[in-house]
């Protein structure tokens, strides 16, 4: 029987939620706090989790972000008033299932956890690897399994959704400390007070509500490798405590006065440029240099183009066998189409194109006309009948007159979309929205 854990404050909503979902066959059990979820969670490991997000001590998405870095993945379904939609959407960036908005309406709960227990079936059966047979590509794998062997600190940078993680954990399984945790936290996902008590654990009676001692992410991962991405959103405060355990290599909990010898592997990654970041002062300038010990680019997809096709192939495979759907036949038209985009989105942005053209479509081809009918960004690119001046207009519309967005969307350089704005006698500020 697929087990449920419901998670919310409000108890006249777990009553509903869990007789609705009992009467469908799964077994629900329930958690009136976030805490008492998290606890639930990590103690049951249930198949799938629906949480509120704004409850009065942890909300959904923190408890999303606490499993992910305990190495639970377990699909999570948030419920969301329309104020808390943007984070959400954001923890759906990172793995979440889907959300809901109140008032929630059953049967389409009720297809969402039919669908991803199903889904959740076969995700643990196949795993996410670096993909791409490229030069650039083929360089990164001889960094990682050049660095892998050392314990040095690693800085990975690039854009998001280009596989940071992805590369940490290649990382991590070259190296000596495979067979111990690998520890992923997301900086920006905690509040201050939330994120240092999970750094570094804490002693019973260390601050209100610790009716115990617990283990922060530094000590789970002993013996292991730390990952911290998004290290740019790293309060100062925090800051100043990471760099001091870089340099002694000890650290205390919460509310403590024992100190603990760390023994990990720290691999950090930001999407923003962390020089730029410490000219700013918002970066401390000593802890970049303690971070960047060892520097790893993760490559932009618009700069190794020829992986599209292997991409695409490996996500059309694994999608439809979670889906249970035909594998598609893949024209050379998709596929052009596809290489004369600019992927601002990454490789993210791909798999989530190709995983919604599969989904709605079911297709036996995937064809470029495909494109135009899921996503507007391509019809600058694709659509040649068009002349250059109204291709342009055409993108800087799709982008609110970013012309920074718009040279993605066209695939030029930002210097040769400016000079045409200009030789052409565009007036691109026109075509900025509300």
């Amino acid at each position: 029987m697929d087990r449920i854990l419901l998670i919310d404050d409000k108890e006249n909503i777990l009553l509903v939620f869990k007789v609705i979902l009992e009467k469908e066959g799964y077994s629900v059990n329930t958690a009136s706090s976030g805490r008492e979820g998290l606890k639930l969670a990590i103690k049951t490991k249930p198949d799938i989790i629906i949480s509120d997000i704004q409850m009065n001590d942890l909300s959904g998405t923190e408890i999303f972000h606490l499993l992910k870095s305990r190495g639970f993945d377990i699909p999570f379904i948030f419920i969301t008033a329309y104020a808390s939609v943007e984070g959400a959407v954001s923890a759906i960036k990172d793995g979440a299932v889907d959300y809901l908005t109140k008032p929630v309406d059953h049967d389409r709960l009720k297809k969402i956890i039919a669908r991803f227990i199903k889904k959740n079936q076969f995700t643990s059966k196949l795993n996410k690897t670096l993909t791409g047979s490229s030069a650039i590509m083929e360089e990164l794998y001889a960094r990682i399994k050049t660095v892998a062997a050392s314990g040095s600190t690693i800085l990975i940078s690039g854009e998001s959704g280009t596989g940071k993680e992805l590369i940490a954990r290649a990382i991590h399984g070259q190296s000596s400390r495979r067979e111990k945790p690998f520890i992923p936290v997301n900086c920006s996902a905690f509040s201050l007070s939330l994120l240092e008590s999970e750094l570094f654990g804490y002693e019973k009676g260390a601050f209100t509500g610790a009716d115990r001692q617990k283990k922060g992410f530094f000590e789970v991962a002993q013996g292991g490798t730390l990952f911290l991405d998004e290290i740019s959103e790293l309060d100062p405060l925090i800051q100043v405590k990471l760099l001091r355990i870089l340099q002694e290599r000890i650290f205390t909990r919460v509310g403590g006065t024992s100190y603990i010898d760390l023994d990990i592997r720290l691999i950090a990654a930001s999407n923003k440029n962390l020089e730029e970041e410490v000219k700013k002062g918002s970066f401390r300038h000593d802890l970049y240099y303690r971070l960047n010990v060892i520097p790893i680019k993760a490559p932009a997809l618009r700069d190794h183009r020829e992986d599209i096709g292997e991409l695409v192939r490996v996500f059309t495979e694994r999608i439809c066998t979670i889906e249970q759907i035909d594998i598609p036949e893949i024209t050379p038209d998709f596929l052009n189409a596809l290489k004369s985009y600019s992927w601002p989105g990454n490789v993210r942005e791909l798999e989530n194109l190709i995983e919604r053209l599969l989904i709605i479509n079911k297709p036996l081809k995937f064809e470029k006309e495909m494109l135009i009918k899921e996503s507007e960004l391509f019809l600058p690119v694709l659509n040649k009948d068009l002349t250059e001046r109204e291709r342009i207009i055409k993108a800087l519309i799709l982008c609110r007159g970013n012309k920074t967005e718009g040279s993605k969307i066209l695939a030029m350089p930002r210097r040769t979309l400016y000079h045409k704005i200009s030789k052409l006698g565009i007036q691109a500020e026109e075509y900025i929205s509300g």
